[in-house]
């Protein structure tokens, strides 16, 4: 036995089981956020700027350009990388040893011939290029799950080709033909002398695919191909062109090496370091498969002892057991339990007061909004926050301009077989730039997507002078401007088949030429252009797929295709009614938690949402805008008060704003911004903006991914509570918006279905109390986590 432990075997293990001992320890080693960036240290009369060289200001391995520390990045990519490193392991495993034993079981036969050439096949492609192909496929953004399977698929033949080989060699052997004597079936036979005799072989098979494995995550990386992703930032300081750099979002080994390529002559050790961490554990695998291949041939072992139910029932059981415990490890696992503390009852209890009919759909400047506002201020200081409005109030007060409806919007079919269509069933109107106030009345004109360049007109050959054009298709530039230079006096949308009809949000701005322009569902389309024989979603499917095909294959040449645009003899009267511009005063509602840090409390974490609603139709329907957006101030509150309750924890100074404005163009949030420029907590100082939009319903618990490594964050504390976080559906713009326009992290929590927003149906009802829980816990978690350690 002492010969076959070879100091191969010996160091092999130390090595992998020192990366496994670090990767699963990391937040019990260090205290240090692996993702936290300080771009700038003042040392004495000096300005320091990141990278930070190794062995200064605390940083053992040096640190990247934006000022993250690469041992704690390291010793916490340990997880993440040898994480998929082990689980594309298992899956190539498990696949290419069941079909490369059934191939080889019956080995000649058809089925062998078809696993054999499946195997060639996979095993004739590059295995990066393939992997990259298949990590597009899966969409980069699932992370590890994305991963795990374009590697699997890439490297499963390895093991299909040994084993296949292997089962070859055994079939013959006579203590085969002996267990088939005494009765055993054939099933029995595989699993009880062919499985064992084949498990030393794939012992070693695996520690040496482990490190090819790595080895290809290392290239992936070096490509800029991540888990997670990251982000390319502009280095151009000087606006005379600079180039960008790619700063990454994870801690994954091939997320760091991502980075480091970039600065191999200006910073080295950010290259070097994940290098070296690969580059050991590569090392680390082929040891141990060396060092097994020596033991298994000089002490023969009965793995196949292994293969028993106590052994299955200890795996489990030890699975298990990290599972639950992984949440409550490290100092984020200790925030777990305030996390739990939030009161979702509580705040359905204030979605339930703000979506009141008394409130009137809390339009900007109305007397349910201010009724609103003061409600939320009265909960910030019953919570004890710090306020920080005008003249020691909670009150950021600000003016702008609305506008409203005089009456409700009309669409009639006129002539022949006359027809009226219900507002906010069929059609809705839209208000803001060039969509104004007006009535008109001519024929439909369709026009495809409504482009008039030099080079290509969807109005050729068509007669929309004095007529109202129809636009389903993709479009290019402003397509309500070229209806009025074509002389068009209204333009009709035609909304996606996929999307309801809704009540729009009003911008209070509007350009010199207007017209009236309203959206009809593609149902009411059709019986506008029901005289030419033709269907809005063919036409529309033609046009998109013109598009894709021109995108994909540029020509030298320029051919203008032939519109698809034709008059019909529908006639129709459009009219949208709205008042004039009026002026208002309204407020955003903003408290604070003082971090406990001196010099961190300068920084500061925002959390809020906007509290307007759409208000009240000219017909009196109420809007009571309980999902959007009473649930984000409601959700806002209930943090707020969880985190009085332990302010003791928090190092960073956290903000809580309930914006108003959201609705007319995110105002109140650009109000907020301005504001804050001669205040402690401008733009600069800010960490990061957690926007709640949406948080009631519906479809699960989702983020947006403007910033990655935000997004991360946030899903990092979602699945700390057990929670799974997705991606929105994308529609429409939110708050977060203006903080990422000047560069502030920023994130939006909602779900991934929008619901009944901007109707009549978004009432109470519709909010799940287990998805306020769910957002507020993960948003509590998530800014615990970064206002409370490092």
């Amino acid at each position: 036995m002492r010969r076959a432990l070879t100091w191969q075997l010996i160091l092999g293990a130390v090595i992998v089981g020192g990366w496994i001992f670090l990767g699963v320890a990391a937040p019990l080693l260090t205290n240090v956020d692996p993702l936290k960036s300080t771009t700038l240290i003042i040392d004495g009369p000096r300005s320091v700027l990141a990278p930070y060289e190794p062995g200064t200001y605390g940083y053992p391995l040096g640190s990247d350009r934006n000022g993250r520390d690469l041992w704690a990045g390291v010793m916490y990519g340990a997880r993440a990388t040898l994480t998929i490193a082990f689980i594309v392991l298992a899956v190539r495993l498990l696949v290419g040893t069941a079909l490369g034993a059934i191939a080889g079981w019956f080995a000649g036969g058809a089925v062998d011939r078809a696993i054999s050439a499946l195997i060639d096949a996979f095993g004739a492609f590059p295995t990066v290029l393939f992997a990259m192909l298949w990590i597009f496929a899966f969409d980069i953004r699932s992370g590890v799950s994305a991963f795990a399977a374009a590697l699997a698929i890439t490297g499963w033949w390895g093991f299909g080709r040994a084993t296949r080989s292997a089962v070859v060699a055994l079939r013959g052997r006579p203590f085969l033909e002996a267990a088939r004597s005494v009765g055993l079936s054939e099933w029995a036979v595989f699993a009880r002398h062919v499985l064992p005799n084949l498990l030393p072989m794939l012992a070693v098979a695996g520690a040496l695919e482990a490190s090819a494995i790595l080895l290809v995550l290392g290239e992936l990386g070096f490509l800029g191909i991540v888990v997670g992703g990251g982000q390319t930032v502009s280095t151009d300081v000087t606006g005379r062109g600079g180039g960008s750099e790619f700063i990454f979002a994870t801690t994954e080994w091939g997320a760091i090496l991502a980075q480091g390529k970039f600065e191999i002559y200006r910073a080295a050790w950010i290259a070097l370091v994940p290098a070296t961490a690969f580059a050991s554990a590569i090392l680390g695998f082929n040891l141990f498969g060396h060092g097994l291949r020596t033991f298994f041939e000089r002490a023969p072992v009965a793995l196949g002892r292994l293969l028993s139910l106590r052994t299955a029932f200890v795996v489990v059981a030890v699975f298990v057991a990290l599972r639950v415990a992984s949440p409550y490890v490290g100092p984020a696992g200790s925030f777990v339990a305030v996390a739990r503390e939030f009161d979702a009852a509580r705040a359905r209890a204030h979605i339930d007061w703000l979506s009141d009919p008394a409130r009137g759909g809390r339009y900007s400047g109305s007397a349910g909004y201010n009724d609103s506002a003061r409600y939320v201020a009265d909960q910030f200081r019953s919570i004890g926050l710090e306020p920080l409005g005008s003249d020691g109030t909670y009150f950021q007060n600000w003016g702008t301009n609305i506008v409203k409806l005089r009456s409700m919007p009309v669409l009639e079919r006129i002539g022949e077989d006359p027809k009226d269509y219900q507002p906010r069933a069929d059609f809705s109107e839209r208000v803001g730039g060039r969509a104004g106030s007006g009535t008109a009345e001519g024929n439909i004109v369709y026009v495809g997507g409504g482009i008039r360049t030099q080079d290509y007109s969807d109005y050729r050959g068509t007669h929309p002078e004095g007529n109202i054009v129809l636009i389903a298709g993709p479009t290019q530039g402003d397509p309500i401007d070229a209806a009025i230079r074509s002389g068009a006096k209204a333009v009709i949308f035609v909304s996606p088949a996929d999307r309801g009809i809704i009540r729009p949000s009003y911008v209070a701005f509007f350009e010199k030429d207007t017209l009236p322009v309203i959206t009809v569902s593609e149902a009411v389309a059709d019986e506008l252009i029901a005289p030419s024989g033709k269907h809005i979603a063919d036409l529309r499917r033609t046009l998109e797929e013109r598009r894709r095909r021109s995108d994909l294959r540029p020509s030298l040449v320029r051919t203008a295709p032939e519109p698809l645009s034709f008059d019909t003899p529908t006639r129709v009267r459009v009219q949208v009614s709205l008042g004039p511009l009026e002026p208002i005063r309204t407020m955003n509602v903003v408290g604070m938690l003082r971090g406990s840090d001196p010099e961190r409390a300068k920084k500061f974490i925002v959390i809020g949402g906007h509290l307007d609603g759409i208000g009240t139709e000219p017909d009196g329907t109420i809007y009571a805008a309980a999902n959007d957006n009473a649930s984000g101030p409601a959700v806002t509150i209930e943090i707020a008060r969880a985190l009085a309750a332990n302010r003791s924890l928090l190092k960073n100074s956290v903000i809580f704003v309930a914006f108003s404005g959201e609705e007319e163009g995110l105002i109140g949030s650009e109000a907020f911004i301005a504001n804050a420029v001669t205040t402690p907590y401008r733009a600069d100082n800010i960490v990061a903006f957690i926007n709640l939009d949406m948080e009631g319903c519906c479809g699960n618990l989702a983020a947006s991914d403007e910033s990655f490594e935000l997004h991360q964050r946030v899903k990092s504390a979602a699945e700390r509570l057990g929670y799974d976080l997705d991606y929105p559906s994308g529609i429409g713009g939110s708050d977060h918006l203006t903080f990422l326009r000047r560069r502030v992290p920023a994130v939006m929590i909602t779900g991934t279905e929008v619901g009944p927003f901007h109707t009549v149906g978004d009432t109470p009802t519709t909010v799940d109390t287990a998805r306020l829980r769910e957002s507020g816990e993960v948003v509590l978690q998530s800014v615990l986590e970064m206002a409370g350690t490092g």
